[in-house]
């Protein structure tokens, strides 16, 4: 995987090269890692590591600084970026509900960095189908399933810990303001395209395959599971399948 930089100056450069040479190491485990245990045959022919505006308003118009696609991925490795994003979610929302969630986000390590990345490389997994017309109902799945992968390497249990209990206040907060939807919907539903919108349909994700793993004991145990369902007609969603049988209670 080749590594490419978008920057506005030396300095920048100079900063993407040493973060990537510090953890070029733990990216290519990660990558041993997925091509034993969840079926990564390819990886992304290129790494491109991009300031914010490169990523979100160069390459492509979008919100969020991290994305792949079926030759390169895009990420911005800059950790003030992501806090400012991940802070950006509170802002709708009363400040004495979200103290914890602040100084959470505050203390943000590399380790985060890492993951998304790793987000990013675990979808290239071939356990992930999504050559069906119904794709998007269960896409759900894909997303909660990568992020949680890359939450268990790269992230330290605190972090882990941490990090799940912000996405439950979240969710949580997020509901209380806007109304509930079934994760079926994931992504059809907006509310002015704010960062909490986008990041709660994340979080509900992660948290509903979590509670899958919790419940049948493994990750494997889950795709097993999953691959159930895709040799069925899909008369049912995912989602609703699972709960109809049992591996899960209700949506979050």
């Amino acid at each position: 995987m080749e590594v490419h930089y978008l920057v506005t100056g030396e300095e920048e450069l100079k900063n993407y090269q040493k973060f990537f040479q510090k953890h070029q190491l733990k990216l290519e485990d990660f990558q041993a890692f997925l091509r034993k245990h969840y079926a990564l045959e390819e990886s992304p022919q290129i790494l491109l590591l991009s300031n914010l505006v490169g990523a979100t308003s160069i390459i492509r118009d979008i919100t969020i600084p991290a994305y792949t696609n079926d030759m390169r991925m895009v990420m911005t490795p800059e950790k003030d970026v992501w806090k400012t994003i991940y802070l950006a979610q509170l802002d709708d929302y009363p400040n004495d509900d979200t103290i914890a969630i602040k100084e959470y986000y505050n203390r943000l390590s590399e380790n985060h960095l890492l993951q998304i990345i790793g987000h990013e490389l675990t979808h290239w997994s071939e356990l992930f189908e999504d050559d069906f017309d119904d794709y998007d109902s269960f896409i759900w799945f894909e997303e909660g399933m990568v992020e949680y992968l890359s939450r268990k390497y790269f992230l330290t249990e605190m972090e882990f810990q941490a990090e799940k209990e912000c996405n439950r206040t979240l969710v949580s907060l997020f509901q209380a303001k806007y109304g509930w939807h079934s994760l079926n919907d994931f992504g059809k539903e907006t509310y002015d395209g704010n960062y909490a919108s986008i990041f709660y349909e994340y979080w509900r994700s992660f948290l509903t395959v979590d509670q899958l793993i919790s419940n049948l004991g493994s990750e494997k145990e889950v795709f097993s599971v999953y691959h159930q369902w895709l040799e069925t007609n899909h008369s049912k969603p995912l989602l609703d399948w699972l709960i109809e049988n049992g591996f899960l209670e209700k949506e979050f």
